[in-house]
């Protein structure tokens, strides 16, 4: 054998020896052939290392917590083996929804029937819907709800609902004069067959039974029996109606009288006053 023909056979052999393995401190290193995939870049790498950590920091490969390892970094690699690291981010997120506001409608007695008034404009608000967003190399692949955070809060619209009504009410000499009240119904009087009484007036209302028997309705009042006897029709220009003397209390003494109403709602807004009123003969 000639001296060119040794020295290729001693290459051949050493590249041999590389490609098996080298022996080092009594062991065994195999170079092994790996598919590495970092952030969706794929790569084909030849190493030594034996296992995915020290695979991943041969090639200078940062990840962290977070990161995805498709196989773990102790785990000892083999030729042909597969490795993925994918980048895993979070973001906060935030979006805007508006807070439709609400129509309140309340009644106002000192707005004739049949009108409305806008008493306070309606205003949206607005709520921050704050959400965790998690991205894989870059890509979104998951979207979760944290939580509602109140902004500004919403602005009810409320609108008067007028509920006063006219009616005529017969005058001494026999003129009609104007008159406003929050009842429905009109009634006049003929100065001719009744008697002008001041009183205190307030409210009551409940389901029970009057001191008469009846039940009480819209219409009854609750009097001094000593001062306006029970049966009595009694004409209040108020209301422009006439009710009857049905029932009686115990703090209703001399020239006071309550009036029976329809709901705990319209007591509280009569609240007590002095009124006019005319024992109808």
């Amino acid at each position: 054998m000639n001296i060119k023909n040794s020295k290729i056979l001693k290459v051949s052999a050493m590249a041999a020896v590389l490609s098996i393995g080298l022996l080092s401190g009594g062991y065994t290193l195999v170079n092994k052939d790996i598919t590495l995939v970092v952030r969706g870049q794929e790569s084909e790498i030849s190493t030594l290392k034996s296992n995915v950590k020290d695979i991943l920091k041969e090639q200078n490969v940062k990840y962290d917590d977070n990161d995805i390892i498709s196989v773990p970094l102790d785990q000892k690699v083999s030729n042909g083996d597969k490795i993925e690291v994918i980048d895993v981010t979070e973001s906060t997120l935030k979006e805007n929804k508006e807070v439709p506001f609400e129509v309140n409608i309340v009644e106002d007695s000192e707005l004739l029937k049949g009108k409305t008034e806008v008493d306070t404009e309606g205003k949206s608000g607005k709520n921050e819907l704050i959400y965790k967003v998690t991205y894989h190399n870059g890509k979104q692949v998951d979207k979760q709800f944290v939580k509602e955070v109140v902004a500004t809060e919403p602005v009810d619209k409320v609108i008067k609902k007028g509920t006063k009504v006219e009616v005529q009410v017969a005058s001494s000499r026999g003129e009609n004069i104007r008159n406003t009240t929050t009842v429905n119904k009109t009634q006049s009087v003929s100065s001719s067959n009744r008697k002008h009484m001041s009183v205190v007036a307030t409210a009551y209302t409940g389901h029970g039974i009057t001191s008469t028997g009846t039940k009480p309705k819209w219409g009854t009042i609750a009097v001094d029996p000593s001062v306006i006897p029970y049966g009595t029709k009694v004409y209040i220009p108020q209301f422009g109606k006439t009710f009857i003397a049905e029932d009686c209390g115990g703090a209703i003494k001399g020239n006071k009288i309550d009036i029976y109403m329809n709901d705990e709602s319209t007591v509280k807004n009569w609240g007590r006053k002095t009124i006019d009123i005319y024992i109808v003969k």
